[in-house]
């Protein structure tokens, strides 16, 4: 059973009492739910019982445990507690982590060690064997009590430089250091790092230097706040001669270039010919001039971007006489680009793994 519902807040006395609702409202017509305590043998105890019994009798036990919050750097530490329990991961009980409300990355982390969850606005999912259950829905994208407090996101330029500074370089560093590098407050270095720990995406010493940077998955993240159209002015052209050879009559046009997108992609792993080059230059409407390219709103294979930074012009490499972005760079906007881009930037983060010590310095 499948169900998709958008957010969704549960106001009840108590967490137990919206888990309850929630499950009783999405399981099918003929199954009971019971809560019974937990015994004081299990370790970790769970907080309560939950017994899921189908129309036939069949039953499935879920324990229920509570937190306050869950961050995702907790999960790892969960998936340490629950593998503790052979009665909780043996199959007797079905471990649920239940909390006020658990993030997108919360949420991604816990289904990738198999862990099901479950918060008050209704983001939840379960599943077990025997009888077979399987719940998916999805509520609140945003915590609706949380207290404000500063954005809690990798928007805005001097984020974007942090995150390629993170990428393109190896640990360890300090605040000091990638406020230097990247020409930006240490008090904001500080600030943004605090976040990315919190998100489990970097690691370091208390006091002392990141030594781990998750550079994949903080891609992965940037792009949850970046997009390639909406963080940058782009203007879209046609190129009427073989866009095979674009990309080099760009870079005898523009005085600053950098190519990105699937033709960027290409340069290292080549997944299928390029239909649409996309550039970032100073000047999209000079740059086109020079090259006689006109303004197309449909039918466009040429697409010229005022960048969101001049970090996109850093840490460029060259292939044909033509200047290529930084590979972190090409695989946030292939992950939020359109139609095949996502695909080509699974496939160049593929790459990028198995030749890190070719592009990271």
């Amino acid at each position: 059973m499948l169900h998709m519902v958008r957010n969704t807040v549960f106001l009840g006395n108590s967490l137990e009492g919206a888990v309850l609702r929630l499950l009783r409202q999405r399981l099918p017509p003929g199954w009971t739910v019971i809560q019974k305590a937990s015994p004081s043998t299990m370790k970790p105890r769970p907080d309560f019982l939950l017994d899921l019994t189908e129309p036939k009798g069949e039953r499935a036990r879920i324990g229920v445990i509570t937190k306050a919050s869950v961050e995702p750097k907790d999960v790892a530490f969960l998936a340490e507690q629950l593998q503790g329990s052979s009665k909780v991961l043996g199959g007797e009980v079905v471990p649920l982590i239940v909390a006020p409300f658990l993030s997108l990355s919360t949420r991604q982390r816990l289904a990738e060690l198999g862990i099901p969850y479950a918060d008050a606005t209704g983001n939840i999912r379960i599943v077990a064997s025997r009888p077979a259950i399987f719940i998916e829905t999805q509520g609140a994208e945003h915590d609706p009590n949380r207290a404000e407090r500063p954005a809690r996101s990798l928007k805005g330029a001097k984020a974007g430089r942090i995150v390629r500074a993170l990428c393109d370089l190896r640990p360890p560093f300090r605040v000091r250091t990638l406020a230097e590098k990247t020409g930006i407050n240490p008090g904001y270095v500080s600030r943004v790092l605090t976040f990315l720990e919190t998100e489990a995406l970097i690691q370091r010493e208390s006091r002392g230097p990141i030594t781990e940077v998750a550079w994949r998955k903080l891609i992965e993240r940037w792009a949850l706040d970046y997009s390639f159209m909406s963080s940058n002015r782009v203007v879209s052209y046609l190129e009427p001669r073989d866009i095979a050879g674009a990309a080099s009559r760009l870079a005898a046009a523009a005085e600053r270039v950098a190519i990105t997108g699937s033709a960027a992609a290409a340069s290292v792993a080549p997944v299928a010919p390029t239909r649409l080059l996309a550039a970032y230059v100073e000047s999209p409407e000079e740059t086109a001039e020079k090259l006689g390219w006109r303004p197309a709103e449909s039918g466009a294979n040429v697409l010229l971007a005022e960048p969101y930074d001049k970090v996109v012009f850093d840490q460029t490499h060259e292939r044909d006489g033509a200047p290529y972005v930084a590979l972190s760079q090409a695989a946030v906007d292939l992950l939020s680009g359109p139609g095949r881009n996502p695909s080509e930037a699974h496939a160049l983060l593929d790459w990028m793994e198995a030749n890190e010590s070719t592009w990271r310095r």
